[in-house]
């Protein structure tokens, strides 16, 4: 009996701990509509002064892999850094905005050595689109989207042009360059090296160097620089059928008059197309000042991508001062509260 009276407590007391664990509630997913604002700096150095000061955390709010996409924002983002950059200090000021938006946003750091965790970008392309294409399908099973937008500077719009069109078409429903890649015209040279355009023929030493390059290791940092074209065996399977955009994908294409590495001659296509916009900044704000570093800091450039994402809740871009390298000067005003000008 002793016995007895021991063991059906005991029974008891497993089957309601195996029944606790049944119902137990999962992890709750997070509504992107209620996290709190974050202020939003317009300087090209925030991003870098976060990851120093918090190494190896992603910026707040950004990587959660339980944040579900709202009615009024349904894909989420995913931000593609530049060369030599990562996801955290190449986003500094186009996280948060996005993030105030309620958007689920994304920022993973691709191309990196086991060495040099930080420094991303640093492999061939092929290797980059690679992982971002396992990247973007793990990002739509963890949200449940159909589709995802991505936000690339420099190299990252390149990257996120082959998911758009070589490796994932239908599953990019936008892509917003920051001084990225799009063709351009035969006299604009190389990204990265446009500065030497007027002494080098840039083009032709990209199409001598690298249509028969093979993919693979290089001895060199930044292999990936030389597959940055439409004459790599990345970029011709990029190019196929004469350009970089799939048809069902919008194309924003944001330059600056004073980028020295990837200008709008290289940042455009040598012709239009219904799927795609270009800005030059300086077009409509005269004031504007932002070289390729600052681009990602710049006030227009984040209304601008804000609106090419989401058409319907557009804004008149801030035209404000902005300095190369460093950012916007002085206290900028909230976006929409002041008209281009």
């Amino acid at each position: 009996m002793p016995r007895a009276r021991f063991i059906a407590p005991l029974v008891a007391a497993v089957a309601a701990a195996a029944v606790s664990l049944v119902v137990a509630p999962t992890a709750s997913a997070t509504d992107p509509t209620t996290r709190p604002s974050q202020a939003v700096t317009y300087t090209a150095e925030v991003g870098g002064v976060y990851q120093i000061t918090h190494p190896g955390q992603p910026w707040p709010g950004v990587d959660d892999w339980s944040c579900q996409p709202s009615n009024e924002h349904p894909r989420p983002v995913i931000l593609l850094h530049g060369t030599g950059a990562n996801g955290v200090n190449n986003w500094g000021t186009i996280a948060p905005s996005l993030l105030n938006e309620g958007y689920c946003v994304f920022a993973p750091t691709y191309g990196a050595s086991p060495l040099l965790p930080g420094i991303g970008a640093a492999q061939r392309m092929t290797d980059h689109v690679n992982e971002m294409t396992t990247y973007l399908d793990r990002v739509l099973d963890a949200t449940g989207a159909k589709q995802a937008d991505v936000v690339g500077h420099s190299q990252g719009a390149t990257v996120g042009m082959h998911l758009a069109k070589v490796t994932r078409p239908g599953r990019i429903a936008s892509v917003v360059s920051i001084g990225g890649f799009a063709g351009g015209t035969t006299e604009a040279g190389l990204p990265g090296l446009a500065s030497l355009a007027t002494v080098v023929d840039l083009e032709g030493l990209a199409a001598e160097n690298s249509r028969n390059l093979p993919d693979g290791p290089l001895p060199m940092p930044f292999p990936s620089m030389l597959d940055i074209n439409e004459h790599s065996p990345t970029g011709q399977r990029l190019f196929a059928g004469g350009s970089p955009f799939h048809g069902d994908t919008s194309y924003t294409l944001i330059a600056s008059a004073l980028d020295g590495l990837v200008p709008p001659a290289m940042s455009f296509p040598a012709r239009n197309y219904p799927n795609v916009t270009t800005h030059v900044l300086q077009e409509t704000c005269r004031h504007n000042g932002a070289d390729h570093a600052a681009l990602y800091a710049d006030p227009q450039t984040v209304d601008l991508m804000l609106n090419a994402l989401d058409p319907a809740t557009a804004v008149a871009p801030r035209c404000w001062p902005t300095s190369p390298i460093s950012g916007a000067i002085g206290a900028v005003p909230a976006r929409g509260s002041v008209p281009n000008n």
